[in-house]
Formats: C-alpha cells, sequence, structure tokens
C-alpha cells in the first residue's frame, strides 16, 4: 500500500487538512448566524444590498443602502478588516454598529443568535452540501495524489496546493476563529494553520508551475531570487495565524489600523498567479507530445474553474451593487453554487495531469468503467436531466408570473429544449460512437498484435520482417515510438534495424549499462518510469535515469539477450493516449517476442533443436520437431511455435485442424492409451498467470465431469510451460455448423430440427447442473458423420466461464464491459453485463436456429444498438422476407424468442424444442 511508503509528516499534513475541514462544519453548526447576506465596499465603508426577513441584519433595523462605518467600534474599509472582524464574533454576543443613512448617521445594535439548520433557507442549506463536496473532493484528490506517489516532489507539491485551495472552498463561516480558541492552543495551530493557507498558496502554486512536469530553472539562484518575495506573505501567514487564534484585541488594532492588508501585499499574490501561468508557457514550449497534453489538460482545469468567477470579480472591482440590472444575476444564490460546481474542475485536471494515469491497472480498469458508465449515463439521462432543469428552475421563482419568467429567461429554456432533442434524436448514433470509442480500439490492437506474431512465425528473413513488425506494433499500441534494436557479438551499443513512424532517431542505447544487466537478468518485458519515483528508478544511475528520461523510452521487450550470440530487443516510447501497457499489451509482446527469437536463431545460423518447439507448415498444419526446415508434403518452409510438440510427456501433436478465438486445434496422438485425440491448445494471453492456471484447471475439471452424448467429451486437462493450457478431447470426424452453413446457406427443416434436438440435449443437461456455455454459435457446434447418421455435440462447454473471470475479451466486433461472447449472439441481458442465466444460450440458439432455417442473420442492424430498438421483441427480420411459404407460428415463435420481456421466452431448452417443432407443424 502506498501510504505504508508514505513519510510520517505527510500524514501528519493529511490529519490537518481533514481536522480543518471537520472545523468549518463544527463552526457551522455551532457558531453565529452570518450577520449580513449581500454587501459590498464603497468609499471606506460597508453597503448593504440585501437584508433577509428574520436575519441579524433585520433584527438590528438595516436597510438595503445602508452604509455601516464601524462594528464593535471597528472600521471595516475592506474585505480584509471584515474578514477579522467577522470570524472573532459570537453567538449571543451584541455589536454597536454606526450606520450612515441619507447623509444621517445611526446607531444600531447587532445581536447574533447560533445557526439553525431548521431556519436555514433550502437554497443555504443547498450551498452548504455543495461547498462541503466540493472541500472533500478536493482533499480526497490531494491526499490520493500524495499517497499514490508519497517520493515524488512534483506530485506533493501539486497535492498540498490543492489541499490548501480546497480550504477557500467557503467553510470559513463566521465565528470560526473564535470557536477554534477554544480547543488547546497546539490542537488550534493543528487545524488552524490551513485556514491561513491563502497566503501560502502564492508561492505554492508558482512553485508547482515552474517545477511541472520539468524544472523550469535549473540553477540555485534562480530559485532563490523567484522565491525571495514570498518572504512577506510567510510573514504575513505567521502574523494572521497568530492574530487570529491568540491575540484578538491586537489583531483589531492592527487590522482598524488598516496595515496588514498593504503589508501581506495584494499585488504579490497576483504576481505569483501570474508568474506561475507564464511558468506553464514557457515549460509548454519545449515538452513532448505527451506532456503538452498534460500541460493542457491542467491549465484547462483551471480555466474552467475561474472562468465563471471573472464576472463576480469584476463587478466587485468596480464595485457594481447587486441590485444594478444583470448583475443581480451574477451576485445570486443559484450562481454561487454554479461557481463551486466549476471550481471542481480544477482538482480533477490538476489530479489527471500529475499522476498521468500511470496507476495500477486495476485502477486503470475501474478508471475505464467508471468513464464508460459515466458517458453512457450522461447520454441516456441528458433529456430528462434538461426537463428537471427547468422544472427546479420554475419551482425556485415560483412567486413570479410565467409571463415574467419566460421574458427573463426564455431563450435558456429554448436552448435546453434544442439540446435535449438534439440528445433524443443522435444518442443512438452517440452511444454507438461511444462502445466503439471505450471498446474497438483495444479489440482491434490486440487483433492487430495476433496478427503480427502469425506473420513473424511464417517469415524468411529477421532484417525483412523488422521493419513490418514495428510498423504493425506502432499502429496497434500507438506508442510515440517502436524501434527494433540489434547488437553483435562484442558490439558496445545496439544499434537500431527498424523504427516507427519513419524517421525516429534513439540515441545509442550501450550494451554494459546496468539497465541491460536487470533486462538480461530478468528475462521479461521492463517498464521505465517517467517520473522522479518508482524502484527502476531507485536502482540506475543518475546517468542511465537522465538518459532513459530524454530518450523517452518507457518499454524494453528482449528478444534474445545471450552474451555469445546476436542480442535483440523491442524498445517503446509512452502511449500517445497516456495509458500504461497493460498485461495483455506486455504478453503479446512477449509472443512477438518470442516468435522473432526463433526467427533470429535461423538467420544467424544458430538454431538447434529444442524440446519447447515444435514446427509448423504454415499451409497443411502438419507438425513436425524442432530443427526441421520444409513440410514433406507440401514443401513449404515451417514456422516455429513456441510449445512443447509433447505434452506432458503424453500427448504428441500431429496436424493443426483449425484455429479460433480461444486457441488453436491439433490433432494428436496419446501415447499412453495409443488412440487418436484432439488438443485445444488455450491462447497463451488467455491464461498468463499461475492464479489464472488454476482457475483453468478447476473449471477444466467441472467440464471433463459433465459426460452427455451430445457435448464432446473432454478426457484430460493440463498447463504446458506454465501459460499454456490445453484440453484432450475426443478427436470428431465431421465438421462445424459454420462450416455446413457456408456450403448450403440454408438446411431444410427435416436436417435442422435434429440439430436444435440435439443442442437443446445437451443445454438441457448443461443447466440442470447450473453450466451456461455462454458462447454458444455455429462455430461451436459440431456435426459428426457416422455409419448410423449425423450426430451434433457442442464444443466448449465450461471454458467460457474460465474466460470470463480472467480476461475481458470478445471474440468478434465488440462490446461493453467485461464480457465473454460473441456479440451477434448475444441477448440483451448478456450485452449490458447481467449475471449468467440459462436464458443466454436460448437465445444463441434462437439466433443459430434462424440462420440455419432462413440462411440469413435475423438482425439487420449494424449493431446491437439497433439490434435491441425499443419494441416488445428485438427487431429481427420477419421469417417471411426469406421464406415465403414459413407458418405464422414460426413468426411468433421467433418473436417470442427474442422478446425483450424475460416471461415471454421459452423458459428451458426443452421447451424452446417443444415450441419450435409446434411452429414447424
Amino acid at each position: 500500500m502506498p501510504f505504508r511508503r508514505a513519510p510520517w509528516w505527510m500524514i501528519l499534513v493529511a490529519l490537518s487538512l481533514a481536522g480543518s475541514l471537520a472545523m468549518g462544519v463544527y463552526v457551522f453548526f455551532r457558531g453565529p448566524e452570518t450577520p449580513l447576506s449581500h454587501y459590498n465596499f464603497r468609499g471606506g465603508a460597508i453597503v448593504v444590498e440585501e437584508v433577509l426577513p428574520d436575519s441579524p441584519a433585520a433584527r438590528a433595523g438595516l436597510q438595503e443602502g445602508d452604509r455601516i462605518l464601524s462594528i464593535g467600534g471597528l472600521a471595516t474599509p475592506g474585505v480584509g478588516q471584515w474578514d477579522f472582524t467577522r470570524l472573532n464574533m459570537e453567538a449571543g454576543h451584541s455589536y454597536p454598529l454606526l450606520v450612515e443613512r441619507g447623509g444621517k448617521r445611526l446607531e444600531l445594535t447587532l445581536k447574533l443568535g447560533q445557526r439553525s439548520w431548521r431556519l436555514l433557507r433550502p437554497i443555504d442549506r443547498l450551498q452548504f452540501l455543495v461547498n462541503l463536496a466540493g472541500e472533500l473532493i478536493f482533499l480526497l484528490l490531494a491526499v490520493f495524489v500524495a499517497f499514490s506517489r508519497p517520493r515524488d516532489p512534483v506530485a506533493r507539491l501539486g497535492a498540498l496546493t490543492l489541499g490548501l485551495l480546497g480550504g477557500e472552498f467557503g467553510l470559513a463561516f463566521t465565528g470560526y476563529a473564535a470557536l477554534c480558541r477554544r480547543l488547546p492552543a497546539l490542537l488550534s495551530v493543528f487545524v488552524g494553520w490551513p485556514f491561513a493557507g491563502f497566503f501560502l498558496l502564492p508561492p505554492l502554486f508558482f512553485s508547482f508551475c515552474a517545477t511541472f512536469p520539468r524544472k523550469l530553472f535549473r540553477a540555485w539562484w534562480a530559485w532563490v531570487l523567484a522565491l525571495a518575495p514570498s518572504v512577506v506573505l510567510l510573514s504575513g501567514f505567521a502574523s494572521f495565524l497568530g492574530l487570529l487564534l491568540f491575540n484578538p484585541q491586537q489583531s483589531a488594532v492592527i487590522v482598524g489600523d488598516s496595515t496588514l492588508v498593504p503589508r501581506i501585499g495584494g499585488s504579490l499574490i497576483l504576481s505569483y498567479f501570474v508568474a506561475g501561468l507564464l511558468a506553464l508557457v514557457l515549460n509548454y514550449r519545449r515538452l513532448d507530445v505527451n506532456e503538452k497534453r498534460r500541460v493542457r489538460v491542467l491549465v484547462g482545469g483551471t480555466l474552467i474553474s475561474l472562468v465563471g468567477q471573472l464576472p463576480v470579480r469584476a463587478l466587485g472591482v468596480m464595485r457594481v451593487p447587486a441590485s444594478f440590472g444583470p448583475a443581480h444575476f451574477f451576485y445570486s444564490d443559484g450562481y454561487f453554487i454554479v461557481l463551486s460546481v466549476l471550481f471542481l474542475a480544477l482538482p480533477l485536471a490538476w489530479a489527471y495531469a500529475i499522476l498521468r494515469h500511470r496507476l495500477f491497472d486495476i485502477r486503470l480498469i475501474l478508471r475505464q468503467g467508471l468513464q464508460y458508465a459515466l458517458a453512457r449515463g450522461v447520454l441516456l439521462i441528458a433529456v430528462p436531466a434538461f426537463g428537471v432543469l427547468m422544472l427546479v428552475d420554475l419551482l425556485l421563482h415560483g412567486q413570479q408570473p410565467l409571463l415574467e419568467i419566460l421574458r427573463a429567461r426564455g431563450w435558456v429554456y429554448v436552448v435546453l429544449g434544442g439540446l435535449a432533442a438534439m440528445a433524443y434524436v443522435k444518442r443512438r448514433n452517440w452511444l454507438e460512437a461511444l462502445d466503439r470509442r471505450f471498446f474497438r480500439e483495444r479489440y482491434d490492437a490486440q487483433r492487430l498484435l495476433h496478427e503480427v506474431v502469425e506473420e513473424v512465425r511464417e517469415a524468411r528473413s529477421f532484417d525483412r520482417v523488422a521493419p513490418r513488425v514495428v510498423t504493425r506494433i506502432e499502429t496497434a499500441l500507438h506508442p510515440e515510438f517502436v524501434a527494433l534494436l540489434e547488437r553483435e557479438v562484442r558490439a558496445p551499443n545496439y544499434r537500431s534495424l527498424a523504427g516507427a513512424p519513419a524517421g525516429q532517431a534513439l540515441p545509442l542505447l550501450p550494451a554494459e549499462s546496468k539497465l541491460m544487466a536487470l533486462v538480461r537478468l530478468l528475462g521479461k518485458p521492463v517498464e521505465v518510469p517517467q517520473t522522479a519515483s518508482g524502484w527502476l528508478t531507485e536502482q540506475l544511475p543518475h546517468e542511465e535515469t537522465e538518459f532513459l528520461r530524454q530518450a523517452r523510452i518507457e518499454l524494453l521487450v528482449p528478444i534474445a539477450t545471450a552474451a555469445d550470440h546476436t542480442e535483440a530487443l523491442l524498445v517503446l516510447g509512452s502511449k500517445r493516449s497516456e495509458e500504461p501497457y497493460t498485461r495483455e499489451d506486455r504478453d503479446l509482446l512477449v509472443a512477438i517476442a518470442s516468435s522473432l527469437a526463433l526467427l533470429l536463431e535461423k538467420s544467424s545460423g544458430t538454431a538447434t533443436q529444442r524440446s519447447d518447439v515444435f514446427e509448423e507448415c504454415p499451409q497443411c498444419g502438419s507438425c513436425y520437431d524442432s530443427g526441421a526446415t520444409q513440410c514433406a508434403q507440401e514443401g513449404a518452409r515451417l514456422v516455429p511455435v513456441v510449445l512443447p510438440r509433447l505434452l506432458e510427456g503424453r500427448y504428441r501433436l500431429e496436424k493443426r485442424l483449425g484455429r479460433g478465438g480461444m486457441g488453436t486445434v491439433y490433432s494428436a496422438s496419446d501415447t499412453l492409451l495409443e488412440r487418436r485425440v484432439a488438443v485445444k491448445v488455450i491462447r497463451e494471453d488467455l491464461v498468463g498467470s499461475a492464479e489464472a492456471a488454476e482457475r483453468f484447471r478447476r473449471e477444466a475439471r467441472a467440464a471433463a465431469s459433465f459426460a452427455h452424448p451430445n457435448v464432446v467429451t473432454v478426457h484430460d486437462f493440463g498447463v504446458a510451460a506454465g501459460t499454456r493450457a490445453f484440453l484432450v478431447m475426443e478427436l470428431l470426424e465431421g465438421r462445424t455448423l459454420r462450416e455446413g452453413l457456408q456450403r448450403q446457406n440454408r438446411f431444410p427443416t427435416a436436417r435442422a430440427l435434429p440439430i436444435v434436438r440435439d443442442a437443446c440435449a445437451a443445454l438441457e443437461a448443461a443447466h440442470r447442473r447450473q453450466l451456461v456455455h455462454r458462447d454458444l454459435k455455429p462455430e461451436n457446434i459440431f456435426l459428426v458423420v457416422r455409419e448410423s447418421g449425423e450426430t451434433t455435440k457442442v464444443l466448449d462447454f465450461g471454458i467460457a466461464k474460465f474466460l470470463s473471470t480472467n480476461t475481458q475479451q470478445v471474440t468478434s466486433d465488440t462490446a461493453p464491459g467485461s464480457l465473454v461472447g460473441t456479440p451477434r449472439y448475444m441477448s440483451p441481458e448478456q450485452w449490458s453485463g447481467g449475471s449468467a442465466d440459462a436464458g443466454w444460450d436460448l437465445w444463441a440458439l434462437a439466433v443459430t436456429a434462424y440462420e440455419m432455417l432462413f440462411g440469413a442473420y435475423p438482425f439487420e442492424g449494424r449493431s446491437p444498438s439497433e439490434w435491441f430498438a425499443v419494441g416488445r421483441a428485438a427487431k429481427f427480420s420477419p421469417v417471411s422476407k426469406h421464406l415465403s411459404e414459413a407458418s405464422p407460428g414460426l413468426q411468433e415463435f421467433f418473436e417470442r424468442a427474442f422478446a425483450f420481456d424475460l416471461a415471454k421466452r421459452p423458459q428451458s431448452a426443452e421447451t424452446f424444442l417443444s415450441e419450435l417443432q409446434s411452429a414447424l407443424g
């Protein structure tokens, strides 16, 4: 856990910020009432702009337009003096007022009671809850950033700045100092110093901007000159904290003399914030693409959080009263709530920019899942949300005539209505684009890398295939660059054999470095952090870490690292998407590197017979021992496969029968029982770890224990070479249903019905044992040809369950969330990611039956969002379109089978078969 590696003082600072927040909440409920609601400062006095009924100002006799010259004998010509007075007020105390009204001076008395939640206006309650939520978000993000990178000084600086900014969110209520002084002195300082943190914010903000993402100044004297003026602000911080918490009488004298505010230098505060933004701009010009994106996100979030405050600040500087026309809107309570919500863009943007997604994989998965759920939810609730917004606005202004509301804000209603209409019309296209945005790119990348593995296996020359490999990797993963480096024996450096994009040149990588010694020792991909923290950075000399940072190298994948032979490795830069390389990415890169290593051995003439590799003919699929070069039947050049040909010392692979989404099927010889079997070798990236291998064994054991005449028999199972899982099954003679449909297009009823009957028998038996196939389709239905006739067997029972717990995998197209299966055969419940149910298999069987009977896929849409259109059943093509003589009962059967209401569908495989037989007459 990151917290265990954090210094003790960081924990104290976090607790102090949390204590300050808790103190603010306590003051809200136990402190005095707010003396004034809306006011301004003009001519050295407080100008009252609004008096709420039954408020302290109303009870004191104040009126709109009154000028308060002094409170409790102290002048309040500006914000600083007023804040000192307000923060030292106490419930139950009376304060004399000197008021000027109509050119005459009056003496009034302001008496404050204790704040009561029950007596607050609804808008005040809402504003408190919004401010509290905002400060919580600031605090949580600050803690998350700091403790995610406890050794990174830039992350620490940014986190402290966020934490103090949260303290300025709006929980500095009247009476804060008075109640804080009642605490023990040490505790009052512990929870009170963040309250005075606005003095520290300017230099902290500047320091962060001048070091993020890289240091603007290298020389120490430049930092001294830049931060020297902050001594004034630090003295102001100490004075403010001391006077506020320990000596309110002295603070009253100083504030009354109006000497403190000039001393802290308001212009100095503004200068530091402007200088911070200029530092970001200067840094921006020398950054790479990824770091420029980080700076843009940070600046964008900051501007969004501040843009709404510009009108209020401008009106305040110009001393425009709240009663002046359009200014009333910007001074309203509702507008301040909007400002509080917009202000949250700042911590979110800062946290994103600082962390840059360099988190654990599980955090990335959660982030993507939350992003997808949030984005999809926003699209789905856009229309009702617009309606709710208009309704709330009408309720808040219910005392005004409708015509007056329309005149004042009719244009707002028109804009919201137009946006709602656009969202309703475009929602289907937007949802499809959302699915493609979140899932299609990842699926395409994985498919492309699998193709690279096959290309390398069939290649003839290492040098010739290298440019093709790096280009395909760059297309799939979108790194800043990818290069294949090679080093001849005793050469001092690695040279670039191929690189992408074109023209990308890497500096020479020294062969005898601590980094390369570590790569040789580990023999697996090594990820290089681009920040100051990280275990690898701590192990390497400074010159090597500086070299890696300058070269922007993020991932090293060894291909061949034998000291007495030619060495090679893949080098990748950071992803342009800013995401880290996932476990699936690394596993596929390892598979590519393994194939390249075999090709390098052959090209250099050092290949020897190996027990963990066999050769395969790319044309006929025949298998040969390692060392063979040519197929005896086809004469084709053999390609290496990183897998023992003799599995578990018993099953000898003879010929490749086919490939699928889960792996490759071979015919093999069981040398112990002297029989022919089929061996399905699961794709290496679908296992990948010892835990996953154990999970595979459990699911394979369950599948092997399930015996049925219409389910392929599983004889044995195992895991070769640590991660290559395999199943040993009965060897079937015949073809898959998909191959049969490709030959015949449409099956007559006399042939289709027995296939459905056998499949229903297998499903009924499995469902009784609480087994759900999850990926039923024509590819997983095998038509066994025997002398007695044709028999149907269902393949891959139980393995889909293993995949659903181990990986996010779809066999074609794409689907949201963590799904296993083929989208074209998924029910709406499976598509939405619900719990596995027998209805999933029945829906897939209905789609398969439709294809057999009519020779076409039932749904015409391009994606499930079109297939599952609103209606009582999924939008499938009428059976009469494909078969004019089809009975009405057949149309009614598929309407029930594709109904959205689960109660209307067949409830079991037995019922499914009975209803289909009745429909077929």
